[in-house]
């Protein structure tokens, strides 16, 4: 147990190791006696007394009643008063989810949350409609809760949220009611915090698997807990306890202290306030000083921790009432203050989730009846927490990253090179450590280490004057391996090992004075001659910052707390909204900041690396610079997937085995830090970078230009796709890397079977099935000029595999830096800030001017595209003016043509038209979509630029302040150069997007007025179209008129003939009247009276059903149900012996149904750069109108300008 005396020693925070080793050491000790969690654990009974009836916040309370109400709650020694569940038990008592609940030090565990009872029967056993709802509701008692280890009933609890509100939303978690121990003067938190972690450990003993804990904590409690958390963080043996912890809920925790309760003459009133056992140790009350440092640490510590768990933030909305005593002993005097200020009450991390209450300090932690609402809707959150904690402590095992351990750290020392006069040369010494040893040894022991590094001995003796016996001098990105010692593994230093490794290390360096001869230009270097180092971490990850900062501090005792200040680097953290991960980033600035008054100037370059003056603030610049790069598309989808199952899973742990087995550093790394607070900030494409207000941009990175024109060549069998670019016979391969081949590639056709179209792919095979290509991405530079010492810088490097053949390691920024300095040792760099400035103008040069892959030379390839949309527009103009005089010779003929003429030869060649039409407009607006992405690229690229100069030009007025104008000769000389090279890059950029514009608009000065050449287009198209809508309308009009001359034609003969054949009939009837009389014929009144009447009923419905639209819709349900009725008796007949026509039939419907679908899918899979290529190539013909011998018509001549 912690020590009371340790008071003396600021009590919060101070020795945090030793506490939490003792906790640990007590935990395993007292582990034997404990069975299944709470076997030595006393409990109690507890008799919740409500509030006087006097006031809700009477401040007349007899503070005696109050202790003697619940006076079985009090302990000496700290403990769970109650429990409420068991790991082991059955039914209602089996539980796999811990919630401790701890109140204010001091407080009582039960009377704590329920100092505003809810109605009796609140939490009581629910109503018969509800029992299925809870599985366990028909075993969970409704007026009592049975101890898992006493078999008795314990007091009425049904308004106790704490319990039965939690357990009948969750019945699977175990609320355990901490107690703290006795208040004594000398207590402090740190002590509080020990007992805590002591108890945890004995409840968790003997677990074998993950057991999710959330605590929910009341005031200076949650003081406690985080302070629990911190030193668990701290403890290698405690981490467990951290990867358990899910989530935290904090009620008017004063977080940044509260001047009230640390005030001496307000004890008596706090402890009548909060129902304390004892007035608050002055110890206690003296850390809760607003702005006490120790507590702020802690505070940030825990910050470290909290983006892995869920916050919930309760803070007071009612002023408590408090006394105290004036300037006599006999003047009290009574206010009303918030014990916890709303901004002290805030936790401040990304993940918090912020709720008022109605309510003062003491009370709020109970509720009460006037926060309902509330109460439910955090009930219903932490129960959705609670089970997302079992679901991932049921599914996955936690597999740790160590990212410690893999992720490396490059230092780089400069060292005038002794073997050369007047300091001409420079030495460089690199070293790479793992993140681990860096924080151990500091980057001072890691660059004597590297400079005591002896190469190991070779077979073959080389001539002393060739072969030295340590190589410091590399032409290749990385120091040589092969000329250390191979027992140094993996890390690029002297090997740290002990025994033999370390006699013989010795042994060797004890030898090396003999062999002075061999070593003539390549000396050792004076440690006392270091100009300055290098340090790079390649990831943007703000955590890791702060942390290599803070050893930087440690080792160098120099305060660098104002360059991670409000001001100069928290402020300038943008972060995404929605949890689009993608906008998170540091907006571009440069800003030099001096030394503190009193502290030396920067140090001179010929003086060694490291200030002398211990515990100041130095001199720094710093630098946040956007700069462009490139990644491949797979990789881009591969962390867009990443990204989405790492949100999906809630939080980094438990990690599950198969990220942690990820080849990808880079998508460790992610997983681990994409939810801290601030973010790692990821790699983002140029449309994240352009529009980081959007949730996401899948969709448009996917048709980036760049990707669209890089996608590699996929073979296609049975097939040859010309592109446009190709000049040869086609008889050969394309190559990637032939002209042709640069910037066209074969889209992959995907001819599956509709059974595998319908198949769902994972992300994994959905990888497998994409044609990588390159995409445009956005890096941020961070970069820290200490004095004139030490250089800091923290960029991303783009993860590459020898297999991308020419691909591998282009555009590297760090290989550029080191590769450039590493072969010109010529005193370019003779401080911290000139290797600042060349590595801004390396970064922004780095993928414009320094690849030499041809599918990276970036406006080489807008260009090329462009050309290729002017090109299509200039050729669809080409082909509307020849199909003018096209129609105007089928016009011409059209007439003399009777067979063209015809219905079916009209409807086929309208049909014709209409479908070329469509696919002149599809290519037409495709043309027009293109031109707008690529003006819409090369707009975020010239923002880009911009943001670059303006940031370069802050440098360099800074670079010439009087207190750097010495320092900076070279360094304004690299950036000038960069200033200049972004000028050509925004000429460039401004001349491609005017050619876009002038592609796109047709610009009249005179009018100044502007007209879009493909609105131009599109407008000639429809009047060619309405053009052809009167041709068609002509010719259909001269069929029907042809139709109705031939109709005419027949009316004029069927009028002749028409009286000739009334009498004809008429008089060749048998009647009575024209034949003999023994005849009985029927005379010609009765058959007058027969036809007449008959003759105008016909006519009668003929007229009615021409022109009445009811009855004719009439006639057409009959003619339908009837025609439905035959079809039907057909098939029926049919289906006595036609199985085979049957079943062919359903085969072309099938078939008809897929070439549909087949037809749908071509379409949705337009894509115009794939059209382009796939055009066969065309042998261009010298026109007719060029030669000497022009075969014209003779009969008709057409102008432009001619009227159609």
């Amino acid at each position: 147990m912690a020590a009371v005396g340790r008071e003396g020693s600021g009590g919060l925070g101070s020795e945090p190791e030793i506490g939490t080793q003792e906790a640990a050491t007590r935990a395993s000790a007292s582990a034997p006696g404990i069975h299944n969690g709470a076997g030595d654990q006393e409990t109690t009974n507890d008799h919740s007394v409500p509030p006087s009836d006097k006031s809700e916040y009477d401040d007349g309370l007899d503070i005696e009643k109050s202790i003697d109400s619940s006076i079985s709650h009090w302990d000496p020694e700290p403990g769970f008063a109650h429990v409420d569940g068991d790991i082991d038990g059955h039914g209602y008592n089996r539980t796999t989810v811990d919630v401790i609940a701890v109140p204010c030090v001091g407080a009582s565990p039960v009377d704590t949350w329920a100092r505003e009872p809810l109605e009796d029967g609140y939490f009581g056993l629910p109503s018969p409609t509800e029992l299925e709802k809870y599985p366990t509701a028909s075993q969970l008692p409704g007026s009592s809760i049975l101890s898992p280890t006493i078999n008795r009933h314990l007091p009425k609890a049904n308004h106790l949220w704490i319990r039965q509100g939690i357990r009948k939303e969750v019945n699977t978690a175990r609320v355990m009611l901490y107690r703290h121990r006795e208040l004594a003067e000398g207590m402090t938190l740190d002590q509080a915090a020990d007992d805590l972690l002591e108890q945890i450990m004995k409840m968790r003993s003997g677990l074998k698997k993950a057991r999710p804990i959330f605590f929910i904590c009341h005031s200076i409690g949650g003081l406690v807990a985080k302070l629990a958390l911190v030193k668990a963080n701290q403890n290698q043996q405690l981490k467990p306890l951290i990867f358990d912890c899910h989530g935290i809920a904090f009620f008017a925790t004063p977080h940044r202290g509260s001047s009230y309760m640390s005030m001496p003459h307000l004890r008596e009133s706090i402890q009548h306030l909060l129902y304390l056992q004892k007035p608050l140790p002055r110890s206690i009350a003296r850390d809760l000083r607003v702005g006490n440092k120790s507590l702020l640490q802690m505070h940030d510590q825990f910050m470290d921790i909290a983006s892995e768990l869920r916050i919930w933030t309760f803070y007071e909305t009612v002023d408590s009432q408090l006394s105290g005593l004036g300037g006599s002993d006999f003047d009290e005097v009574h206010f009303s203050a918030p014990l916890t200020s709303i901004k002290s009450g805030l936790v401040g991390s990304r993940n918090e989730q912020v709720l008022s209450l109605e309510s003062d300090h003491a009370h709020c932690a109970s509720f009460g009846p006037l926060n309902i609402r509330t109460m439910l809707s955090f009930l219903a959150d932490l129960g959705a927490a609670i089970r997302k904690a079992e679901e991932l402590s049921e599914k996955f095992v936690h597999t740790p990253l160590k990212l410690s351990e893999n992720v490396k750290l490059e230092i780089i020392g400069f060292y005038g090179d002794p073997d050369v006069e007047a300091n001409q040369e420079i030495r460089l010494y690199i070293s790479k450590h793992k993140l681990k040893d860096f924080y151990e040894k500091g980057p001072e022991k890691c660059l004597q280490e590297r400079m005591h590094t002896v190469a190991a001995k070779r077979r073959r003796m080389a001539p002393p004057s060739r072969r030295p016996l340590e190589t410091v001098r590399t032409t290749t990105s990385e120091p040589d391996t092969s000329d250390i010692s191979p027992k140094t593994g993996d890390q690029d230093i002297t090997p740290t090992g002990s025994g033999k490794d370390d006699s013989e290390r010795k042994s060797r360096a004890a030898h090396r004075p003999m062999f002075p001869d061999f070593t003539a230009g390549f000396s050792r270097p004076d440690p006392a001659r270091r100009k300055f180092m290098w340090i790079h971490l390649p990831f943007n990850n703000p955590h890791w910052v702060k942390k290599i900062f803070d050893k930087l501090a440690e080792t160098q005792k120099q305060n660098y707390a104002k360059l991670l200040n409000n001001e100069n680097w928290t402020n300038k953290h943008v972060q995404g909204r929605h949890a689009n991960l993608h906008a998170s980033y540091v907006k571009p600035g440069c800003g030099f900041v001096p030394a503190e008054t009193g502290s030396p100037r920067p140090s001179s370059p010929v003086r060694a690396g490291r200030s002398s003056s211990p515990g100041v603030s130095p001199a720094h610049l710093y630098l946040y610079l956007p700069y462009l790069h490139y990644d491949t598309y797979l990789n881009i989808v591969r962390r867009r997937n990443l990204i989405k199952r790492r949100m999906e899973h809630g939080r980094a742990r438990p990690v599950p085995k198969d990220v942690a087995e990820l080849e990808s550093l880079d998508s460790r790394v992610i997983w681990e830090y994409i939810g801290h607070d601030p973010p790692l900030n990821t790699r983002r494409t140029l449309d994240q970078f352009g529009y980081p207000s959007l949730r996401e941009t899948y969709a448009r990175d996917d048709e980036q230009m760049l990707y669209k024109l890089t996608k590699e060549k996929a073979p296609i069998p049975f097939m040859r796709k010309w592109d446009v670019y190709h000049s040869g016979d086609g008889k050969g391969p394309l190559s990637a890397l032939s002209p042709s081949g640069r910037l066209a590639s074969a889209a992959k056709m995907f001819k599956s079977s509709e059974a595998a179209s319908q198949k769902a792919e994972d992300d994994s095979k959905l990888e497998d099935n994409l044609l990588d290509g390159n995409v445009l991405m956005v890096d941020q530079l961070w970069l820290w000029a200490i004095d004139t010492t030490t250089l800091m810088t923290f960029f991303p490097k783009r993860e590459s595999h020898p297999t991308e053949g020419p691909m591998f390691q282009q555009a590297d920024l760090r290989n550029s830096v080191y590769n450039e300095l590493n072969g010109d040792l010529s005193g370019r760099c003779e401080n911290a800030l000139d290797l600042a400035a060349f590595v801004t103008l390396h970064a922004v040069t780095v993928l414009l001017e320094r690849t030499s892959h041809p599918n990276l030379e970036i406006f080489r390839i807008f260009e090329e595209a462009l050309g290729i949309l002017t090109e299509r527009m200039t050729a669809s103009l080409k082909r509307f003016r020849m199909q003018t005089f096209r129609d105007k010779l089928q016009d011409d003929s059209d007439s003399d043509e009777i067979e063209d003429n015809r219905a079916e030869t009209i409807k086929q060649r309208h049909k014709r038209e209409l479908e070329r039409a469509e696919r002149e407009n599809r290519e037409n607006t495709s043309v027009l979509l293109e031109l707008r992405d690529m003006d819409d690229e090369l707009n975020t690229m010239k923002n880009l630029f911009i943001e670059q100069e303006t940031t370069v030009k802050l440098m360099k007025e800074n670079y010439e302040k009087p207190e750097l104008l010495t320092f900076t000769e070279n360094g304004r000389g690299f950036l000038d150069e960069a200033l200049r090279r972004l000028q050509e890059y925004q000429k460039t950029v401004r001349d491609m997007i005017q050619r876009v514009d002038a592609t796109k608009l047709d610009v009249s000065v005179r009018s100044l007025t502007k007209y879009s050449q493909y609105e131009k287009l599109q407008e000639m198209v429809q009047r060619q179209a309405q053009v052809d809508e009167a041709r068609w309308s002509r010719l259909q009009t001269e069929l029907a008129s042809s139709q109705n001359m031939s109709i005419m034609i027949f009316t004029t003969f069927t009028v002749l003939f028409l009286p000739l054949s009334f009498f004809t009939s008429l008089f060749g009837m048998n009647t009575k009247e024209w034949s003999e009389p023994d005849n009985y014929f029927p005379s010609l009144g009765l058959i007058g009276a027969i036809s007449l009447p008959a003759s105008a009923v016909l006519i009668g419905g003929t007229l009615i059903a021409a022109y009445s639209t009811r009855t004719q819709s009439v006639v057409k349900a009959s003619y339908k149900l009837a025609k439905s009725g035959v079809q039907k008796t057909i098939s029926g007949l049919a289906s006595l012996g036609a199985e085979e026509q049957r079943r062919q039939k359903r085969q072309e419907k099938e078939l008809e149904q897929q070439k549909m679908r087949e037809r749908r899918r071509r379409e949705l899979r337009y894509d115009f750069w794939e059209n382009v290529r796939a055009e066969p190539h065309r042998r261009y013909v010298i026109p007719e109108m060029n030669r000497k011998t022009v075969t014209r018509r003779p009969t008709h001549v057409y102008d432009l300008e001619d009227p159609m």
